[in-house]
């Protein structure tokens, strides 16, 4: 046992080891402001558990454009200004690159999607292998598959209107159809069945799963980690069982699309696809590693591109319904180049062809940014920014939707109006003085800051401007009587949509009738020779 002297000794020593501690601490800068929290808990009681977004712009009103706060001692810094953004996320992107570990996606079985890995040589690998695939320079030979894809989409809604559909009541579901086919198909070689297709569904189900069981703040497991080891039975744990519900919906997407191309392969009918040219390239003699690594790296483009392309293009949709003065003039733009004769292509797109379409998806990609408040970054050490500092391990969110940067006024003059003529100059028919006023492009912002931005961009700008300017070149899309939707109502979610609406769809013109009944009811596309050796 210590005797007198010792215990008065280990008194004073720990005494003074917390008088130095509390020193240093008052030493040290002081984190971003913010709101006041709880002992222990911090601001756990007032983490918004949807629609996030709009608390963390109520913050950046009142506290400035970096907002600190704390859940449980998790530091989180919320960046409301691009200038914030670019600071953090690009200029100290070696340092603020990686990912939280959203223990709660981990459990149902995301550890290695390309979204929630850290900044590593196996993230570092796949992006490689995205560069060749989707770079602006390497996606023409599937421009094809986007074009015809797209048709399809245009011919789909057209039966719906034949058939009595004017309200659009199936239209996101064929903006979905759509965007599957054309990743499925570019991805896996897949082609989709037109209705309740098997791997959809697969692919679909554990998407749902990704969206969920990542959603900020959604979790209490992601801010305290240890919960996870609470047994089964433990009262009012629930996310257990949760998580091993929705880890059968993941196993089936990472193991069955694999399979299928490796199938293929072997009876010789594989047809490009990105998958496909990955195992060749490995032989038979792949490593489980290796394919481990395909396997993941295929389904991130699918889990990046699939559900954004249908919120932006389902915006697009409500954008029309609400301002029919920005149709007036696309419609206008187009007909004078296709004088109803042709559809517009993606050769179009690379020509400039049409400005003002250009302008509208921009504005598009400003108004109703799919990922809303982005995913979180991680700092790796810690930081000093504006003589504030940031902790090692803080979150880092910048806060894109609504009223956050993609709304600055500063960026974007009057921000709520939907002006696609603020992207283009006055000789254009636009705001700007000079192109060189022309603010910048949205898509800098909503596609991710740094080191994390999604490299499957080119690919998603492709879809969405070819499912806009086809769209206008034979509908006209107008609001219902008495059923004007709200342009600020969307879903939460990490991808936002918005929710179902209603629209008066119409066929243009007898020649817009024509151009959509010249296409096929069913899949013509003609990739290369599934024998090709190599796509590149």
């Amino acid at each position: 046992m210590l005797d007198i002297h010792q215990l008065a000794w280990a008194t004073t020593f720990l005494a003074v080891i917390l008088l130095l501690r509390y020193l240093r601490n008052r030493r040290r800068l002081p984190l971003p402001p913010g709101p006041k929290g709880y002992p222990f808990i911090g601001n756990a009681l007032e983490m918004p558990k949807s629609h996030e977004w709009h608390t963390y712009h109520e913050w950046g009103s009142r506290y400035g454009d970096v907002v600190h706060v704390s859940v449980f001692g998790q530091d989180v810094i919320i960046l409301n200004s691009h200038e914030a953004a670019v600071d953090m996320m690009i200029k100290k992107s070696a340092i603020c690159s990686d990912r939280p570990k959203f223990t709660m996606g981990r459990l149902v079985g995301w550890d290695q999607a390309i979204t929630l890995l850290q900044y590593n040589r196996t993230l570092k690998t796949m992006r490689r292998s995205y560069s060749h695939l989707m770079g602006s320079r390497s996606s023409t030979h599937f421009w094809d598959v986007e074009e015809q894809m797209t048709k399809r989409f245009i011919r789909k809604v057209y039966n719906d209107v034949r058939g009595g559909d004017h309200e659009g009541l199936h239209l996101q579901e064929r903006i979905r159809w759509t965007a599957n086919a054309i990743i499925l198909r570019i991805v896996y070689g897949y082609t989709i069945a037109e209705e309740k297709d098997p791997l959809t569904k697969i692919v679909e189900d554990a998407m749902d799963t990704f969206s969920r069981s990542t959603e900020p703040g959604a979790w209490i497991v992601d801010f305290i980690p240890p919960l996870r080891h609470l047994p089964q039975w433990f009262p009012f744990v629930s996310f257990h069982k949760i998580a091993r519900e929705w880890r059968k919906a993941v196993k089936a997407f990472s193991d069955n699309p694999l399979n299928f191309v490796k199938g293929q392969i072997v009876n010789g009918t594989a047809p490009l696809s990105y998958t496909r040219e990955l195992l060749r390239e490995k032989g038979p003699a792949i490593s489980a590693d290796d394919e481990h690594l395909i396997t993941w790296a295929a389904n991130g483009i699918y889990t990046g591109g699939s559900d954004t392309t249908v919120s932006a293009v389902y915006s697009f949709f409500l954008a029309m319904t609400l301002y029919p003065e920005i149709q007036e003039r696309a419609h206008a733009e187009l007909d004078q180049v296709l004088r109803g004769e042709r559809l517009p292509n993606l050769q179009d797109r690379e020509n400039h062809s049409f400005p003002y379409i250009d302008a509208l998806v921009k504005e598009i990609l400003r108004w109703a940014p799919v990922v809303p408040a982005s995913i979180p970054h991680v700092m790796r050490q810690e930081d000093v920014y504006r003589g504030w500092r940031i902790p090692k391990g803080s979150y880092v969110i910048s806060n894109l939707w609504y009223v956050g940067i993609t709304r600055d006024a500063d960026m974007y003059p009057n921000p709520n109006e939907f002006r696609p003529e603020r992207f283009l100059a006055k000789a254009q028919g636009g705001d700007c003085e000079t192109t060189n006023d022309i603010p910048l492009d949205p898509s800098r912002i909503i596609f991710g800051y740094g080191r994390r931005n999604c490299p499957g961009q080119h690919l998603a700008e492709l879809s969405v401007w070819l499912s806009i300017a086809m769209s206008l070149a034979v509908f006209d899309i107008n609001a219902i009587a008495d059923h004007k939707p709200s342009a600020s109502d969307y879903d939460t979610g990490v991808i936002s949509h918005p929710k179902p609406f209603k629209c008066d769809l119409r066929v243009r013109s007898q020649r817009a009738e024509a151009l959509l009944e010249a296409i096929p009811d069913h899949d013509v596309t003609v990739w290369m020779n599934p024998q090709t050796k190599g796509m590149y």
